[in-house]
């Protein structure tokens, strides 16, 4: 029984739609459409034949055996029916002895045609006054000049460095400094531990891989000379070893403490302990 019309038997004969290829029926459609298509008629996307009113702006996917349409290449498409190496020269505006659509560039081809970034060997198409989204990125930001001339270099950690110490810049609280131009165990940011720096410059050589510098007093950033110890790191250390407390040595640890400006109770406690563990 049909709910919205009591009475009135429910039609269950509806035809097929009329899109070839649609297997919907026309339930809940008009016009000879199924729903669906119906509401894309609504829309203006195709007439009542079914017939699409337009056409797609691009090819939303390809299909599994899908291939370049440059003749000899076999690899698969990832725009404008190319692949990426084809696609990448048509962007640089290598004739590539096919047609292609220039959808999408209209505004920049028309501006500037086949042009190329005006930066020397830049092949981009410039986007913004002659230059390669790039190289306007380095002009707006004083690398380069209007004509493509370079004003400064490129950092490679994106900001220039002043200052010549710092102090706890690493994790374990060390002191860095920047390194001498072309030393070989500089890091990577262009900086170098001031203990093993100060210890090459008393021996007049480099250190070794192997080879330990160690705080006499506990303290990482005093780098005094009267402060560094030349260790044998390829040696089996016994006792405190590079630092005190390296090793997880309890004792050790408890006469580092004691060296301390500790709580009298506190550092008591302490002393009997090792007294005990002797």
């Amino acid at each position: 029984m049909n709910k919205r019309h009591p009475g009135r038997p429910k039609k269950t004969d509806y035809g097929s739609c009329k899109v070839i290829g649609c297997i919907n029926t026309t339930e809940n459609g008009s016009f000879g459409l199924c729903r669906m298509h119906y509401m894309a008629n609504r829309r203006g996307q195709i007439d009542r034949e079914g017939k699409s009113l337009y056409e797609p702006k691009r090819i939303r996917s390809y299909g599994p055996g899908a291939r370049c349409t440059v003749s000899g290449c076999g690899s698969r498409p990832i725009g404008r029916g190319l692949c990426p190496k084809h696609y990448q020269q048509w962007e640089a505006g290598v004739d590539l002895g096919i047609e292609i659509p220039d959808r999408g560039h209209e505004k920049a081809t028309a501006t500037y045609g086949q042009a190329t970034c005006c930066v020397a060997g830049c092949l981009k198409r410039p986007v913004n006054r002659w230059m390669c989204s790039k190289h306007a990125q380095q002009r707006n930001t004083g690398i380069i000049d209007e004509q493509g001339n370079q004003l400064r270099d490129l950092l490679s950690n994106g900001k220039k460095r002043e200052r010549e110490r710092w102090v706890g810049s690493s994790r374990d609280g060390y002191v860095l400094r920047a390194a001498p131009e072309g030393h070989p165990h500089a890091r990577a940011d262009g900086t170098i531990f001031e203990h093993r720096l100060v210890m090459e410059q008393q021996l007049g050589r480099y250190l070794e891989e192997w080879e330990l510098v160690h705080h006499k007093n506990g303290i990482r950033a005093d780098n005094r000379p009267e402060n560094l110890e030349l260790l044998d790191g390829r040696a089996k250390r016994e006792g405190p070893g590079h630092h005190p407390g390296h090793e997880f040595d309890l004792a050790t640890a408890a006469q580092v403490l004691l060296q301390q400006d500790l709580p009298e109770q506190l550092a008591q406690g302490i002393a009997n302990w090792l007294k005990e563990r002797n």
